[in-house]
């Protein structure tokens, strides 16, 4: 499979760079417009359907039906207009062409890669592939962009919907995405602290974390480990949690000091009685 991995990739890049080079400068220039019109029409759709019904698929369906509308009307734009494609067909032109048709090709295999080594055959196929090495780096790039943006797609990671389940697969979900880096700064369970966010990290294959890090405590944890972020995850306070389970810890980057949350939680203002 890694080698199927490998032959898609080299697949996505060869035909990028054929298509440009038959179609030409101008068209290719024509194509990066629909690609950059198409993203930024469908996340704009998404956004504003997904808030006005609450619904992963009415935000998904217009982000097809905006995109697909973007990519059919920049061609019906062209045509009306008149404009002359043959000024781009010159041999200096479909050089230029086949250039814009290599990055077309590898942003296509680094959105590809990232996506199926999360399950499936691409989980074990990705980390063997010669080529899908490179393009895992890129896994974190979608997390920053989607915080940059503030859109609410669901998390491409699974994670448990409980603390209570941390660790066990068969218990993961796809939830609702978590704009993490706007939970710098949230208070550290241990120490109260304000703690850094480190950023998203690859850990196995393409899978992905949050990363914080205490900067008085070194605690570090996935968010769960804050006040604010334990909230933002589970939906439930630490202390309430603590209380039933003994001291925690984080099971992503684990401490190997699990410790009771400290003081009064910041945003209910629970506390745990203290132990002894």
């Amino acid at each position: 499979m890694a080698l199927l991995t490998d032959a898609l990739i080299i697949l996505f890049v060869g035909l990028g760079v054929l298509a440009e080079v038959r179609r030409g400068l101008f068209l290719a220039l024509s194509d990066i417009v629909r690609i950059i019109g198409g993203i930024l029409a469908g996340f704009a759709a998404y956004s504003f359907f997904h808030r006005l019904f609450h619904s992963y698929t009415a935000g998904f369906v217009a982000l097809a039906v905006a995109a697909l509308a973007v990519v059919m009307l920049v061609p019906a734009t062209l045509r009306l207009l008149r404009l002359d494609p043959a000024w781009g067909r010159t041999a200096a032109g479909r050089v230029a062409a086949g250039i814009i048709g290599l990055v077309i090709g590898l942003l296509i295999a680094a959105v590809f890669v990232p996506v199926i080594g999360r399950g499936g055959w691409g989980r074990e196929a990705v980390p063997r592939s010669v080529l899908a090495r490179s393009f895992m780096q890129t896994a974190p790039a979608l997390y920053y962009v989607a915080d940059a943006l503030n859109l609410d797609f669901p998390m491409l990671n699974a994670r448990a919907i409980r603390f209570e389940d941390e660790g066990r697969a068969e218990q993961a979900a796809l939830v609702e995405r978590i704009n993490y880096s706007r939970l710098n700064g949230s208070t550290c369970i241990e120490c109260r602290a304000r703690v850094h966010f480190d950023g998203y990290l690859r850990r196995v294959g393409v899978s992905v974390s949050p990363k914080f890090t205490c900067p008085r405590c070194d605690r570090r944890s996935d968010g769960c480990q804050t006040f604010e972020g334990f909230h933002k995850m589970y939906g439930r306070c630490p202390a309430d949690v603590s209380e039933a389970l003994g001291p925690i810890d984080c099971g992503v980057w684990p401490n190997d000091r699990p410790v009771y949350p400290k003081g009064i939680c910041p945003i209910d203002g629970k506390v745990i009685a203290p132990r002894y």
